[in-house]
């Protein structure tokens, strides 16, 4: 017999090493925002990333322990950051959006990993692990909103492909 819940859920990790994984994954969520932000701004350019991004931020900024209006402002620098990377360097398809929603999340995981590190003595090592965790569950989710950015694109646009 098993005392408490803790004592039992070490029962069933050890009998069955499958669950191990899911404990691995367990606190982290899926962040799509910066695929669809990036996704946006691609294909509309900065000035729409930026609106884009400042109502994602907005749509972040609820589930968040940040100041208030903080997302929606790195959100709508992002944005505009990818609308004007993707107008001058890059083109419009499922690698250029996936690495960006990717290199922001690992700077996001980074700048959060040193305050933590710095203010709250968590070592960096744990925070950014968890961060990258949640850019791994987060790819499959953000390609799937570029698929959607794309449709949505091309029937509304007049452009043909």
């Amino acid at each position: 017999r098993h005392r408490c819940l803790s004592d039992t859920l070490q029962y069933h990790k050890d009998r069955f090493p499958v669950m191990q994984l899911f404990d691995n994954i367990h606190f982290a969520t899926v962040n799509v925002m910066p695929f669809l932000v990036a996704a946006i701004a691609f294909y509309d350019g900065p000035y729409m990333g930026g609106c884009m991004g400042v109502y994602g931020g907005m749509l972040l900024s609820l589930s968040s322990s940040t100041v208030e209006g903080a997302e929606a402002l790195v959100m709508a620098c992002f944005g505009i950051l990818c609308g004007t990377v993707g107008v001058l360097f890059m083109r419009r398809f499922l690698l250029s959006i996936l690495c960006c929603g990717a290199v922001f999340l690992a700077v996001r995981g980074a700048v959060s990993a040193v305050y933590y590190s710095l203010f709250h003595t968590i070592p960096f090592a744990s925070i950014f692990v968890g961060y990258l965790r949640i850019l791994a569950i987060s790819l499959l989710p953000g390609a799937l909103g570029y698929f959607l950015i794309k449709k949505i694109h091309r029937r509304t646009s007049e452009v043909e492909y």
